[in-house]
């Protein structure tokens, strides 16, 4: 059928696409090529962009096993380093307590000996920052442990070159025990320092 139309092709209201259609006027051929050429410059970078993400990935798996190789060496040097630091602070701790008060620990220690009467004995001394601890046991055949302890204590008291460098000298705890038939006192004495 023959349609014969004389309104101009811009004019008309279905004919505006068809003008512009007419207009162009490009080869399938090229439409094709181009849209090969866009396909293949995407694919083209897609394997840029994977074979760089495969260098990376080579790379993190090399510095990975490398990283695990200096984890347990890591691990020892961080342990060294925390019992570096705890004997630091043991090292400053005996540094305060000898330097810094000159406090001379064997004429102490050589009094303590001397102090101690018949059937007393030290089981542990424990020296700080604020003083020294002793504990220790009494047993006396005549009932007189805490007077031992008594007898102990005065005896350092009266001891100046003992004395000279504690504020105070005191029993801080004494506890009665009987193990079989003998009574065993344990007591726990505080020399703090001035």
């Amino acid at each position: 059928m023959i349609n014969i139309n004389l309104i101009p092709i811009t004019s008309r209201k279905d004919g505006k696409a068809a003008a512009d259609a007419v207009k162009l006027n490009i080869p399938k051929e090229v439409i094709v090529g181009v849209g090969v050429g866009v396909i293949l410059m995407l694919l083209g970078v897609h394997l840029f962009l994977g074979a760089i993400w495969l260098v990376s990935q080579g790379r993190l798996n090399k510095i990975n096993a490398a990283w695990q190789l200096v984890v347990p060496d890591k691990t020892a040097l961080d342990s060294m380093n925390r019992q570096n630091g705890d004997l630091k602070k043991k090292i400053a701790t005996i540094s305060d307590m000898t330097t810094n008060k000159l406090v001379f620990w064997a004429p102490k220690f050589n009094a303590i000996s001397d102090a101690i009467p018949k059937g007393l004995w030290l089981r542990k001394m424990t020296l700080d920052k604020t003083a020294l601890t002793m504990e220790g046991s009494v047993v006396s055949k005549n009932e007189s442990e805490i007077n031992n302890v008594g007898v102990f204590l005065s005896t350092l008291r009266q001891n100046d070159a003992f004395m000279k460098d504690f504020a105070s000298l005191e029993v801080n705890s004494i506890q009665r025990s009987k193990d079989n038939t003998v009574e065993v006192t344990d007591f726990t004495v505080t020399a703090k320092l001035k």
